[in-house]
C-alpha cells in the first residue's frame, strides 16, 4: 500500500508500509536515501514518542524499522504526520547535551560472547567436520546461510526498491563460494565482519553509557518549600516543590504554573522553535525554555520521570555519528559495484576460470569503511570527556577539524561569569545605597546573568536580602522591571530606559567621581525618573589570552564581538590579546548573525561562535559550530555542538585537537581498508590468490583499522595549551597605565551605547 501526504510549502512526502505488525512497522521513505538532514530529524521526532521503543535505519535502502507499544492501536497515523514534519526546513536541528562524564571501557565480554556465538560456532563447525559426515555439504551450506541471512535480506531490500550497495556483492560472492565447496572462506568472512561490527556497537554503547541532558544539573532554582523560599540545585528538587523559573532557564520540572506568565519555547523536547504564552493552570515541560516572563510551578516529577528524561533514553538509540568523509567514501564503494560485477564478468568470459571471476565481487571496501570511520567517530566522542569537552556528534567533529573562524562573545565568554560591582552613582539625593540595593536584588534576584549575579554578591555583602515584586518583566539584552513596594523599579540599558520614556542622556553624570573608564554600566529608575547608574565588570578569564594566542598560533582568526561600548570591549579585547581590527562591539543580537554571515562567505570559511549567554543562541544556530559552557545559559547549553564541560577555554583547543586526530585516523583507515581490498582483488584475478587467504587480508586490514580507531581511547592524551607570559597587557589600562577618569564630553555618547546588564 502506498500513502502521498502533501507538506505545506508544499513538498510531497511518499512513503510505502512495505509490512507493518502489531509492535512493529517497516517504512519506505525515498528521501532517506539522498537526504540526511532528513533522517536526523525524523530520527529526532520519532525518539520524541513515547509509544516508540527502538529505531533502525538503513539509509541506503531508504527503509526504517520502527518498534512501538502498540496498545492495540497501529499509531500509523501518528509516524505519517512525523514524516510530513521532519520535512519543514524550519525545523531546528536537535541538541543533546551532557551532564556527566566517566571513565568507560570499550571492552563488554558478555556483549561480545553474545554477538559473536553464532559465527564462532559456524566456524569451528566448517573446521572440524569431517568431510565424509553425511550430507556435509548441505549442512554447511545451511550453516552459511544461517550466519549469512542479514546480509541476504538487506540485499534483497535494496533490489526491491532497485538501490544498489555493497551486500549485493558480499551476497553474491558468498553464494558463488557456497556453490563452488568453498565453504571456509564465505563462514570466515562472515566471522571477521562480525567481529567487526562487534567492536564497532560496542563503542557505541559506551558512547551510550553516558548521561545526556538539556539541563544543567548544578543549577540553582529558587523553589518554595514548606512555607520558606531557598536556593537548590536541580538534583535537590523533589515533587511538591514551587520552582521559580525567569527568562533565559530552562524549566526543570513538568508541572503546572501557579502564577506569572510567560512566553515558552519547547524547542529541544519537540523539535520545533514556536513560541507558546504559558499562564497559571497550563501544564509545562521539562526543558522548556522561557524566553520572556516568569513562572512559579509545582513540580509534579523530576529528574528521570520528567517527559524529557524518559526521551533520553530513547534518544541513547540514535546516536548522531554522521559525516561527509564516510559518506564520500560509501558514494564511491556503491558507484563502484556495476564495474565489479561487469569485471567479473569480463574475466570468466575471456578465461573461464569461475575462481578468478568471482574475485572482483570481493571489492567491498564500502562495507570496512562503514565500520571503521563509525568506530573512530564513537571512540572519539566517547574519549572527549576525558579531555574536558562534550562534542554532540561526527559532523561536528569533522567541521571543527576544518575550523578557521572563531567568533567569541565577551560577557561570560572570554570574560569570568562572575562580575563585580565596580561603583554606584547615585543621582537623587533622597535615594539611599541600601534602599537602591533593596531595589536591585528584588528585581534581579530571580535572573540568571552575570550583571544579576553580581548584584546579588554585592547587596548581600552589605546585608541587603531582596523582597518581593509584582507586576515583573524581563527583557534579555535590555533590561527588567517590577513593583517593588509601589515604586516602579526598571533596570537596563540606556535604550530600555528611552523606551520606557526615561530621560538617561547621563548629562549629570559630568560632575561625579568614580566613572571608570573601561567598565560597563547599566541605569535604574524608579516612577519613571533616573536614579543611579552602576559600573560593573567581569575580570579576564585567566586561560583567556594564552587560548588566543594558541589559536591564532594555529592559523585560525579570531574576533570579538559584544554588545558592550568600545571602551570597555577595547579594554577586554586588548587584555585578551585581541587587535583593534578584530573586535565588533555595541552588537545585538541580529548584528552577531550578520557578522557570521560576512564570514562564512557562501560557505568558503567554517566559522565557529563561542557563547554563553541567552541572546548568543541565534548566532550560535547560524555558525557552522557553536561552542558554549555548562555555566552558561540553558539555551546557549542546548543550542551548543560542543560544550566546554571544565568551564575552560582550552577546552577548544583540545576539542580541535581531537577532531584533527580523530580525521588523521580517519584518513589512515580508509588506506588500510582500499588498499589491501583492491590488491586482493587484483591478486585473485591475476594471480588467483586462495579465497581464504583473500578474507583475511581484506577483514583483518578492516579489523586492524578498527583497533586503530581505538587508539584514541588509549593513546591520545590532551594537548597541552602554552601558558602565555604577560605582554603587560591589561585590563586596567594599555601597557598596566591606570586608565584616566572619562573626558566630560564623552557621556552623551556613554549614554548611546551603554551594554546590557541582562
Amino acid at each position: 500500500m502506498t500513502m502521498t501526504t502533501t507538506h505545506p510549502d508544499p513538498q510531497t512526502i511518499a512513503y510505502e508500509v512495505v509490512h507493518h505488525l502489531p509492535g512493529r512497522l517497516r517504512l519506505r521513505v525515498p528521501r532517506l536515501r539522498y537526504d540526511e538532514h532528513y533522517l536526523r530529524q525524523l530520527q529526532h521526532l520519532l525518539v520524541q514518542q513515547e509509544v516508540v521503543q527502538q529505531i533502525r535505519v538503513n539509509a541506503a535502502a531508504a527503509c526504517i524499522v520502527i518498534e512501538y507499544n502498540s496498545d492495540g492501536e497501529s499509531h500509523l497515523a501518528l509516524f505519517s504526520s512525523l514524516i510530513r514534519r521532519a520535512a519543514d526546513p524550519d525545523l531546528p536541528s536537535p541538541t543533546i547535551l551532557p551532564i556527566d562524564k566517566q571513565v568507560y571501557s570499550p571492552w563488554n565480554t558478555a556483549y561480545f560472547l553474545q554477538k559473536m556465538a553464532l559465527p564462532v560456532a559456524a566456524l569451528a563447525i566448517v573446521a572440524l567436520l569431517p568431510l565424509q559426515t553425511p550430507f556435509y555439504p548441505v549442512i554447511v551450506a545451511t550453516i552459511i546461510t544461517i550466519i549469512a541471512l542479514p546480509t541476504f535480506q538487506e540485499a534483497l531490500e535494496s533490489l526491491e526498491h532497485r538501490h544498489l550497495n555493497v551486500t549485493q556483492l558480499e551476497s553474491l560472492w558468498t553464494i558463488l563460494h557456497t556453490l563452488q565447496g568453498e565453504y571456509m572462506a564465505p563462514v570466515l568472512a562472515v566471522f571477521m565482519s562480525q567481529m567487526g561490527g562487534c567492536l564497532r556497537d560496542m563503542t557505541a554503547q559506551v558512547g551510550e553509557a553516558q548521561v545526556f541532558d538539556p539541563l544543567d544539573q548544578q543549577r540553582t532554582y529558587w523553589i518554595e518549600r514548606d512555607g520558606s523560599r531557598r536556593n537548590v540545585s536541580i538534583r535537590e528538587l523533589h515533587v511538591g516543590d514551587h520552582v521559580i523559573v525567569a527568562a533565559g532557564s530552562a524549566v526543570p520540572v513538568d508541572g503546572e504554573v501557579l502564577w506569572g506568565s510567560a512566553v515558552i519555547q519547547r524547542q529541544f523536547l519537540t523539535g520545533e522553535s514556536d513560541l507558546l504564552t504559558c499562564e497559571p493552570g497550563q501544564a509545562v515541560l521539562a526543558s522548556s525554555l522561557v524566553v520572556r516572563g516568569q513562572l512559579c510551578i509545582a513540580a509534579k516529577a523530576v529528574g528521570n520521570d520528567t517527559q524529557v528524561g524518559k526521551t533520553l533514553q530513547l534518544a541513547k538509540q540514535a546516536p548522531q555519528l554522521d559525516t561527509r568523509i564516510e559518506n564520500y567514501a560509501e558514494e564511491i564503494s556503491n558507484q563502484a559495484i556495476l564495474p565489479a560485477m561487469g569485471v567479473s564478468a569480463l574475466v570468466y568470459g575471456l578465461t573461464l576460470d569461475a575462481h578468478r571471476a568471482i574475485a572482483p565481487l570481493q571489492l567491498d571496501f564500502g562495507a570496512g569503511i562503514g565500520i571503521t570511520i563509525p568506530t573512530a567517530i564513537l571512540a572519539a566522542l566517547t574519549h572527549a570527556p576525558q579531555v574536558g569537552v562534550y562534542v554532540r556528534n561526527g559532523r561536528a567533529l569533522e567541521l571543527l577539524s576544518r575550523v578557521n573562524i572563531i567568533v567569541f562573545d565577551k560577557t561570560g565568554t572570554l570574560t569570568e561569569v562572575k562580575g563585580t560591582i565596580a561603583g554606584v552613582e547615585i543621582l537623587k539625593e533622597h535615594l539611599s545605597e541600601d534602599t537602591l540595593l533593596y531595589w536591585l536584588s528584588t528585581i534581579e534576584q530571580h535572573i540568571n546573568h552575570p550583571f544579576a549575579l553580581a548584584v546579588m554578591e554585592y547587596a548581600q555583602a552589605r546585608g541587603i536580602s531582596p523582597g518581593e515584586y509584582s507586576d515583573w518583566s524581563y527583557e534579555p539584552g535590555r533590561g527588567a522591571m517590577g513593583l517593588v513596594e509601589g515604586q516602579r523599579i526598571l533596570v537596563g540599558t540606556h535604550q530600555f530606559m528611552t523606551d520606557n520614556n526615561i530621560d538617561a542622556d547621563l548629562e549629570e553624570l559630568r560632575s561625579h567621581e568614580g566613572v571608570l573608564w573601561n567598565r560597563s554600566l547599566a541605569c535604574v529608575a524608579c516612577n519613571g525618573e533616573l536614579v543611579a547608574v552602576l559600573f560593573y565588570s567581569n575580570p579576564v578569564r585567566p586561560e583567556t589570552a594564552s587560548v588566543i594566542a594558541d589559536l591564532q598560533n594555529r592559523g585560525i582568526e579570531c574576533y570579538m564581538v559584544t554588545g558592550d561600548h568600545h571602551e570597555v570591549a577595547n579594554a577586554v579585547g586588548y587584555a585578551a590579546g585581541f587587535r583593534l581590527g578584530q573586535i565588533y562591539t555595541n552588537t545585538l543580537p541580529e548584528d552577531k548573525v550578520e557578522i557570521l554571515k560576512k564570514f562564512k562567505n557562501n560557505g568558503e570559511n567554517v566559522v565557529a561562535y563561542v557563547g554563553e549567554g541567552f541572546n548568543d543562541t541565534a548566532a550560535m544556530a547560524y555558525a557552522d559550530i557553536s561552542i558554549s559552557l555548562p555555566e552558561g545559559s540553558d539555551a546557549a547549553r542546548q543550542t551548543a555542538d560542543i560544550l566546554l564541560m571544565n568551564n575552560n577555554l582550552e577546552g577548544i583547543i583540545q576539542a580541535i585537537a581531537l577532531s584533527k586526530e580523530v580525521m588523521e585516523i580517519i584518513n589512515q583507515n580508509i588506506a588500510l581498508v582500499v588498499i589491501p581490498n583492491v590488491s586482493v582483488v587484483l591478486a585473485g584475478v591475476f594471480l588467483s590468490l586462495h579465497p581464504v587467504l583473500a578474507v583475511l587480508i581484506s577483514n583483518g586490514a578492516t579489523l586492524l583499522a578498527e583497533l586503530n580507531s581505538l587508539r584514541i581511547l588509549t593513546d591520545y592524551r590532551p594537548v597541552k595549551v602554552k601558558h602565555k607570559i604577560s605582554s603587560g597587557r591589561s585590563q586596567t589600562g594599555m601597557l598596566d597605565i591606570p586608565w584616566k577618569k572619562r573626558p566630560r564630553r564623552s557621556f552623551v555618547r556613554l549614554g548611546s551605547d551603554t551594554p546590557s546588564p541582562a
